[in-house]
């Protein structure tokens, strides 16, 4: 975002990043921004290239790439748009991947009220079609495509949720006794 915007203060780049969802598609902390500025100008990746003073308020450093910066840019940029995300998984996959400690009602529940929070998600990322904030004129094209992206993962990921509390439910066995048995002996051997 300082590289978008530079030179920029750390209050612009929260309010930019935060209204691109960054909070919730990276993760990020608002608070956590100016920390990671001064870590950046720490690793000489940013310089500060003055301060304002807006009123009674305190004074605002802004802050531009330098070429280090730049160049960690590109080399981040290339690896997160021709690499793949093998090595993250969400913690949702992790913890279903013990289901068989989970009793069947509360798994059913669990799917559901994940299935109801995508779906709340993406109620708010259309809000921003209907409001006008994710049109060209309002921010880079690239920002609705983003939004776009999420809301079909959510989509899938929605009827998946609801697909496999209703075969839950209807009594597919996820882990059967017999299974449990042979893992136990597998691990006694």
């Amino acid at each position: 975002m300082v590289r978008l915007l530079q030179p920029v203060h750390g209050y612009d780049v929260r309010r930019e990043l935060l209204s691109w969802n960054a909070d919730k598609w990276a993760n990020l902390q608002p608070g956590s921004i100016y920390h990671a500025l001064k870590k950046l100008t720490d690793e000489d990746a940013l310089r500060e290239v003055g301060q304002e003073q807006v009123g009674g308020r305190p004074a605002r450093t802004r802050y531009e790439c330098t070429p280090k910066g730049e160049a960690q840019f590109r080399d981040l940029l290339n690896t997160y748009l021709w690499g793949s995300t093998e090595g993250h998984v969400d913690p949702f996959v992790a913890a279903f991947s013990f289901l068989m400690e989970v009793p069947r009602a509360e798994t059913v529940a669990v799917l559901r009220q994940r299935a109801g929070k995508l779906s709340a998600a993406n109620e708010g990322m259309k809000a921003a079609y209907t409001s006008g904030w994710a049109v060209p004129e309002q921010k880079p094209q690239n920002v609705r495509w983003m939004l776009e992206l999420q809301i079909a993962r959510n989509e899938g990921e929605i009827a998946w949720c609801e697909r496999v509390a209703q075969e839950i439910e209807d009594g597919a066995e996820y882990v059967s006794e017999e299974l449990m048995a042979k893992w136990k002996a597998a691990l006694e051997y």
